[in-house]
């Protein structure tokens, strides 16, 4: 069985390439279908079902199966069109998985919304040389219902195919197109399957990464204030202070992480609303700041606040604050002492709320990690400071629940710049 595949698979190809040579003065009929406009958006959607050269499964072999028995044709394919190929999701009557785009039935089918059909293939100027016409397997009847995405990409069909010409009645059309809707219908649920997947195996890794973050600070604690209890009676001031300030940053970091992973938590589970309402963006300047003065004081880091006294933002307090807070918090880590942050607000065209750094700056690489990450990767600070990376996760959902993004331009020794962008 495999010899004979593999033969007639040969044959195809092999037609295919000859095909569309016809020999010095002879006209040939076959006419190949047109590419779509958006064929690069559709092959695009294509792609992100993750369908192409899957094994068969039962749920398409068994719509297959249905579509064959009401059309009463020997042949019934589920087929997605290819960049140079129409391939088979589900075959009956027909051992192949694969066929050149170039001799596809299918490929014309996809340019109407409606059952495309074929009476007779040997009458028809655009079917009539086709080596799939004029050798095996002998087509002569086609029937094929686009299977189109609620996006309106059209992925391939559902089609029946005969080797006498004929035609479907009415309800054999109507069957067609609700079976090519349940085609569909597996396809978003294999894709939101596998989505949901790929979420959960990000979320084990980004909860267990943020567990050691948590341990990390609390050991430090631990240790620091236990040194303060077995050494208090003996130390000098200068270095009980040195070392309360130590505790500080530690605490600073566990509320830090604990604040953004409780918001986090609600976010995942629905329970944080957005609640917008209109605010000075020089008050939500004073209020992103204030927690985070000692942390520009210790570094001796110079912040220069630029805003019209008068500029007005309508969103939710609660969510743009922890942005730019986070937004503030990574600026101050890596900057070094005794340099700039600079925090503006522009609202020419569209609200840009900007920060910008005198910092250590990152690669190109280091960029695309970062925009491409469920959890920014996590590096030392200047002065060793740790993060966790969730702060840039939630900065990108906050800005999403405005209608907005975060735009991030970074140059390696230079500094960094980060936009909260949000419609006006």
């Amino acid at each position: 069985m495999t010899l004979k595949v593999t033969k007639f698979r040969d044959e195809v190809k092999e037609k295919s390439r000859l095909a569309p040579r016809p020999r010095k003065n002879e006209t040939c009929c076959m006419i190949p279908a047109r590419v779509l406009p958006n064929e690069k958006e559709r092959l695009e959607a294509l792609g992100s079902y993750g369908i192409l050269d899957t094994e068969f499964e039962k749920d398409y072999d068994d719509l297959c199966r249905l579509a064959a028995a009401i059309c009463e044709s020997p042949i019934a394919l589920i087929t997605f069109i290819d960049q140079d190929r129409q391939w088979f999701k589900a075959s009956v009557g027909l051992e192949l998985r694969e066929t050149p785009r170039n001799l596809s039935f299918c490929a014309h089918a996809i340019e109407h919304e409606k059952v495309f059909e074929v009476s007779d293939a040997t009458k028809d100027i655009r079917f009539a040389d086709n080596p799939l016409v004029t050798g095996t397997p002998d087509i002569r009847f086609y029937a094929g219902q686009p299977l189109v995405t609620a996006d309106g990409f059209v992925l391939g069909t559902l089609c029946t195919i005969d080797r006498v010409a004929r035609v479907l009645n009415p309800h054999q059309r109507e069957a067609l197109e609700i079976l090519a809707r349940q085609v569909v219908t597996q396809l978003e649920l294999r894709k939101t399957l596998a989505e949901r997947d790929r979420l959960n195996q990000d979320k084990d890794g980004f909860l267990s990464l943020i567990a050691h973050d948590l341990r990390s600070p609390f050991s430090g604690l631990l240790g620091l204030t236990d040194l303060l209890l077995a050494e208090a009676d003996h130390m000098e001031k200068p270095e009980m202070i040195e070392l309360i300030g130590m505790i500080s940053q530690s605490l600073h970091r566990v509320y830090e992480l604990s604040e953004n992973l409780l918001k986090w938590a609600m976010l995942e589970q629905g329970k944080m609303s957005y609640q917008p309402e209109e605010m000075l963006a020089s008050a939500l300047f004073e209020e992103a700041v204030a927690p985070l003065q000692e942390v520009f004081r210790r570094k001796r880091l110079i912040l220069e606040v630029t805003v019209s006294p008068t500029l007005k933002i309508l969103g939710d307090r609660n969510m743009l604050e922890t942005a730019l807070r986070n937004l503030l918090s990574n600026a101050a880590k890596f900057t070094p002492s005794g340099g700039t942050v600079n925090l503006t607000a522009d609202s020419a065209t569209e609200l840009r709320l900007s920060i910008k750094d005198s910092g250590t700056g990152m690669s190109s690489e280091q960029l695309e990690t970062l925009a491409s990450s469920l959890r920014a990767p996590s590096h030392r600070g200047t002065e060793g400071e740790t993060g966790t990376g969730l702060g840039l996760t939630l900065v990108r959902q906050f800005a999403a629940r405005h209608g907005g993004r975060l735009e991030i331009e970074s140059h390696r020794g230079v500094g960094t710049t980060a936009t909260l962008i949000l419609p006006l």
